[in-house]
């Protein structure tokens, strides 16, 4: 049986290759959903090196080409990247692009230049009006709905993005490609500095991404797109104003607005955002039931087990901008951009006891604060045909002064500083018998340095040197993709002196378009992350009697000089299928990883007499063993019915991640699974969609960790388009946990102190010109 499903499958291969055997002229006509033709753009075929531009009807034509299966890159300019595959039989086609097809648009994180459809990884795209119905006080709440991805969240003001059970080193948040250079990896409840406001898009990569941004890929990439460099020239003057008003459950008061324009071949940008939230408003208590009754079954009183009704010290004030040019022409484009955001918010869960009758002002000075500023100057380039047998040649630099500091009452507790720069470079070639691939390299330093009541990092110097490789081939309805990366990381410190490391990763991929609808990926990985100071070096030199509390996670962290690379074992199959009125997805993934890195508690008794003055905190130790994650996801969205001007949609979507040790015990902060379905009317101008999500208790628990229950998340997204001769005007009303529900997020350290908003409104605009 299993020779001849593989003898089936060498014939289906050798049988579309044939098809391919006979030379015509590719010709068509391009245009947009609405039947106009779009004229000027430039079309490429990157199997064979060709390229062709529309004329003034659209028309273009390729001469000389194979019959067979082609992906057409449609350089869009203001309108956007995207790719789309076409069967070549000798038939004049006509190829239309939906603008708001995010199915293919170009991902940016990607050197090769594929859509979601094409990349044997998963990964999602959001942007356009969801984007701005679905943002976020943060990068991890404007995602949490995406399959497969969760919140993990620190109250309003941090909250970062879960991908398949992994978080924090394992999951990387670019800014335009390039990492944020901040300090959230050190702790969950630091701000992750990549503004929602500010994007005009944000790609999800699931599984490692390990090839291309190194280990702290591993679990995967979010790249959080904004237009600070200008890649395209404006046509004149162009921007948008985006105003944001919640209710009392956020009292969120935001305002951005972006402006575009160029003088010959310069372009320029500049945005500015302002962002206030009040203190969450929740539906019940802020401590969890089973940390209520912990805390009475231990005779301890919880400083929030009597707060309800609000979060207390969960409020955000943000602000912040860019300005930036570049010059741009047929040979490619050069620009820069400095950019400078400040936040300062509160985390909830963490303010001392206080008697009832202590005042206002007294309780205020007991609460603790985070403020912060960013300030960032970024260059990037292309270089078009930069010579013979390259297709472009892609530069980016990165340097960043980062500052955060936190406040407990009026006085500075802790100081982190993070200096940084980031250079990456990317060649990428032509099609070399059919091989189409590209060279990279990666080189980052930073000087982190921490001060104050909660230094328990040593100040270190990090530097890291990645080499990476990727090539594909496209053959028939088979697409196949390899690559490699080497990495070498040295961390320098006063008391341990130069530590050097080194990894390397290897991934295969393939695609099998079985006709223009379906398609089977898989994806194949073994990639290595290296150990961060935090894990190697947290307390390092003190003894019990000395260590340094981590106040965020309310538990002691210690590192351990001796941890190893980390070496994570892939598989991810699944099976797509894209149509005008479907598109739907499944993907199971497994990930064998060895010497996984994680806190093993401790235990601890003291001798007789024995006093530490942190003993009420847990002590936890950077420990390294085996683990298992694995899961699954599915989506199906589907036009089921259209009359005139109304287009009925529905969706159901649902993921599962299961993470434990392979001695057995689970590990801590895994997702719950989940299941969700929507039904939205389009009609005409109108917009409208109703969702619901059931998450499920979780009971697979580590060591000491308390049960989450499970919710049901019913959400109503409205939406009302205007048009004018020269702009656009999008209104629209965002209703969030319409049924009240109390939601926690197991996957976040502050789950049973912080709950999610209680039922909120949020109704704005964005006017486009």
């Amino acid at each position: 049986m299993k020779y001849s499903a593989i003898a089936l499958l060498l014939s289906a291969a050798l049988s579309q290759q044939a098809q391919a055997a006979d030379n015509s002229t590719l010709s068509g006509v391009l245009q947009d959903n609405e039947g106009n033709p779009v004229s000027n753009v430039e079309i490429f075929i990157s199997s064979t090196n060709q390229s062709v531009t529309t004329d003034e009807n659209g028309r273009f034509e390729f001469t000389d080409l194979e019959t067979g299966r082609y992906i057409l890159d449609i350089k869009g300019g203001k309108q956007g990247h995207f790719n789309k595959a076409i069967q070549h039989t000798g038939e004049s086609l006509t190829v239309t692009i939906d603008y708001d097809d995010v199915q293919t648009l170009v991902v940016t994180g990607n050197p090769l230049e594929h859509t979601v459809l094409e990349m044997a990884a998963p990964a999602v795209i959001i942007s356009g009006d969801e984007l701005t119905q679905k943002r976020g006080s943060n990068i991890g709440e404007t995602l949490a709905e995406v399959p497969g991805v969760n919140l993990s969240s620190f109250g309003a003001g941090a909250g970062r993005p879960v991908i398949r059970g992994q978080q924090g080193n394992r999951v990387t948040v670019l800014s335009n490609n390039s990492s944020t250079q901040d300090a959230s990896n050190a702790s969950p409840d630091h701000w992750i500095a990549a503004e929602p406001l500010l994007a005009k898009r944000v790609e999800i990569l699931k599984g490692p991404a390990t090839l291309l941004y190194g280990g702290g890929a591993v679990g995967g990439a979010v790249n959080v797109v904004d237009n600070r460099i200008p890649t395209q020239l404006p046509d004149g003057i162009e921007g948008g104003v985006e105003v944001r008003l919640g209710d009392s459950a956020t009292g969120e008061r935001s305002t951005v607005g972006t402006f575009s324009t160029a003088n010959g071949g310069l372009a320029f940008n500049i945005d500015a955002f302002k962002s206030e939230t009040d203190e969450l408003k929740i539906p019940g208590f802020a401590e969890s039931y089973y940390l209520r009754e912990l805390e009475e079954a231990e005779g301890e009183a919880g400083h929030d087990e009597e707060a309800s009704g609000v979060l207390e010290n969960s409020d955000t004030d943000s602000r912040g901008g860019s300005v930036g040019f570049s010059y741009i022409s047929d040979a490619g484009y050069w620009g820069m951009s400095y950019s400078d955001y400040e936040r300062n918010y509160g985390l909830p869960g963490h303010a001392e006891h206080h008697d009832e009758g202590e005042t206002e002002e007294v309780h205020a000075e007991e609460a603790i604060r985070l403020d912060l500023r960013q300030q960032r100057w970024d260059m990037k380039g292309r270089w078009n045909d930069p010579f013979d047998g390259f297709r472009s040649l892609n530069l980016q630099f990165a340097s960043t002064d980062y500052k955060h500091q936190e406040i407990e009452g009026t006085e500075i507790g802790t100081t982190f500083l993070n200096d940084a720069q980031e250079t990456r470079l990317e060649l990428v070639h032509d099609s070399w018998s059919g091989w189409q691939g590209a060279f990279g390299l990666q080189y980052s330093d930073s000087d982190f340095v921490t001060i104050g009541d909660e230094a328990y990092i040593p100040a270190s110097n990090t530097e890291k040197l990645g080499l990476f490789w990727l090539e594909e081939y496209e053959i028939g309805h088979w697409h196949t993709e390899l690559g490699a990366r080497y990495d070498k990381q040295t961390i320098t410190t006063d008391l341990f002196g130069q530590r050097d490391d080194n990894a390397f990763s290897v991934a295969f991929g393939n695609l099998w378009h079985l006709d223009e609808h379906w398609t089977l990926p898989i994806n194949i990985t073994r990639a290595q992350r290296l150990a961060a100071v935090e894990e190697l070096y947290s307390n390092a030199g003190n003894t019990e009697e000395t260590y340094v509390p981590h106040l965020a996670t309310a538990s002691i962290e210690v590192g351990n000089p001796n941890l190893g690379k980390e070496t994570a074992n892939n598989i991810d199959i699944g099976i797509r299928y894209n149509s005008d009125g479907v598109s739907a997805s499944v993907s199971v993934f497994h990930n064998r990883i060895d010497d996984y890195i994680y806190l093993a508690h401790q235990e601890h008794e003291p001798a007789p007499g024995e006093v530490h003055e942190h003993e009420e905190f847990p002590v936890f130790v950077y420990s390294q063993a085996d683990a298992v994650f694995e899961g699954a996801e599915a989506e199906i969205n589907w036009t089921f019915a259209s009359d005139g001007l109304a287009v009925w949609k529905t969706g159901l979507f649902g993921d599962y991640t299961n993470a434990e040790l392979k001695s057995g015990p689970y590990l801590p902060r895994t997702p719950a699974k989940r299941l969700g379905g929507s039904i939205g009317l389009d009609y005409d101008m109108f917009t409208s969609n109703l969702s619901a999500t059931k998450v499920f208790d979780q009971d697979h628990l580590a060591e000491d960790e308390l049960p989450t229950d499970g919710y049901t998340l019913i959400n109503l997204d409205l939406g009302y388009n205007v048009f004018f001769d020269d702009s656009e005007l999008f209104l629209f009303l965002r209703g969030q946990n319409l049924a009240d529900e109390e939601i926690r997020d197991h996957s976040s350290f502050l789950k049973d102190r912080a709950p999610r908003a209680g039922r909120s409104l949020t109704a704005g605009f964005r006017w486009t010109f």
